[in-house]
């Protein structure tokens, strides 16, 4: 038992949180240079670092001698955070496909995995896609699972701040978020973090993409349904049971009328309007018309209209209309800098995004809502999952245990 006084212990962990801190980020740093960062003195620096050291966060490296004259003065004492003291493990649970990706501990990748899923799995078998491809991850990485320090869920369903989907009028919520975090706990104690991904997307683009220079930003997460994060004041916001940036009220906004994304909205209305104008007309209307329509896709429609082919314009034109809605709802509810159009239709909907930029002036007071593509791809939801990973064992170093040292 710990029998240091609570106020002692308190200095204690709060020095420690001054150093690792500064170690953290750094490749290695000496006792001196440690004593000027951080205000304390240069035995409770030293002390910190023992400490660390023993709990595993930190090497000492050979000392070097200070001063101009090498054979003079006395060695300084070196330290570095060991990146490799434990791995987290992002995952982006999507309904179709799921990707993992194991990181040391300043984020460098070890190893990516991907499986496919179906949105039909229930229960035990959505549990063992997501338990696979972690497996698979840590696996490739030549990383012993004891080794986690934390995982982190991405799912396409509101979550509270336990984990949970409370919501009860949609089950496909419930078929997408089936305990998870008790799942991966018990099976093989690892911290898990269960949140929605269009969350995970929004603290991706805070901290990697173009949130970065903005303090209020919503990132939409745009396939088959659309889904948005909100960060207010660098701040991610949640809600009482994780329902901020759910997109329900659409059903009720004029001129939208529906939560369907933009990839499911401009290939299904492209498909509907080939089928109208018909394959065996005797005349070629539309370049899609020569694309299977088993395997056409929003990518497929948006290089047509930025090609200028005539039907797909004119389903960009419409998709661009419910789009501009969208995006005057969130600037009428969050007064964002900026609206960040995420996921994988975000490498081709620049024609789209372009039309919506055109329009969407006459909806907002005050107008200069900016609206731009991520540059993260189709892995924003996995790139913000090991962010809030990497977050929390930072936060909670001080009582997590890293992997043992080696």
């Amino acid at each position: 038992m710990d029998r240091t006084p609570v106020s002692s212990r308190h200095l204690r962990d709060a020095s420690a949180r001054l150093v690792l801190d500064r170690l953290w980020d750094l490749d290695e740093v000496t006792g001196t240079a440690l004593v000027e960062a951080t205000g304390l003195s240069r035995a409770t620096v030293h002390d910190v670092c023992d400490e660390l050291i023993a709990r595993g966060w930190v090497t000492e490296l050979a000392s070097r001698r200070t001063g101009t004259d090498p054979g003079k003065g006395r060695p300084a004492r070196r330290y570095a955070f060991d990146p490799r003291a434990g791995v987290v493990v992002g995952v982006d649970a999507g309904q179709h496909r799921i990707s993992a990706t194991a990181t040391d501990l300043r984020g460098a990748t070890l190893a990516r995995a991907v499986l496919p899923s179906s949105p039909d799995d229930l229960g035990a078998a959505r549990l063992t896609s997501i338990e696979r491809a972690a497996r698979e991850v840590l696996d490739e990485a030549g990383a012993d699972p004891g080794t986690v320090l934390a995982v982190a869920v991405g799912v396409p369903a509101p979550v509270d701040r336990d984990g949970r989907t409370t919501f009860r009028d949609n089950p496909f919520w419930e078929r997408m978020n089936p305990g998870i975090v008790d799942h991966l706990r018990d099976r093989h104690g690892w911290t898990t973090l269960v949140d929605n991904d269009a969350n995970l997307a929004a603290l991706a683009e805070h901290r990697l993409g173009h949130g970065r220079d903005v303090r209020c930003h919503v990132t939409l997460l745009a396939g088959e349904r659309l889904g948005a994060g909100v960060v207010d004041d660098g701040r991610l916001l949640r809600g009482a049971h994780g329902g901020v940036g759910e997109m329900r009220y659409l059903d009720l906004v004029d001129g939208v009328g529906s939560a369907t994304g933009i990839a499911a909205l401009v290939r299904d209305d492209a498909l509907a309007q080939l089928a109208r104008l018909g394959r065996d007309d005797g005349h070629h209307g539309s370049a899609l018309q020569d694309v299977d329509p088993a395997t056409l896709d929003a990518a497929d429609v948006l290089a047509a209209a930025d090609a200028d082919d005539p039907l797909a314009l004119a389903v960009v034109e419409h998709a661009a209309a419910r789009v501009t809605r969208v995006v005057a709802t969130f600037a009428s509810i969050y007064d964002p800098e900026r609206v960040v159009v995420a996921g994988a239709v975000a490498a081709s909907c620049e024609p789209l995004l372009a039309l919506v930029r055109r329009d969407l002036d006459r909806y907002v007071d005050p107008p200069g809502v900016e609206v731009l593509a991520s540059d993260l791809g189709r892995d924003v939801v996995t790139l913000g999952a090991v962010r809030r990973a990497l977050d929390h064992v930072r936060e909670h170093a001080l009582v997590i245990t890293p992997a043992a040292p080696r």
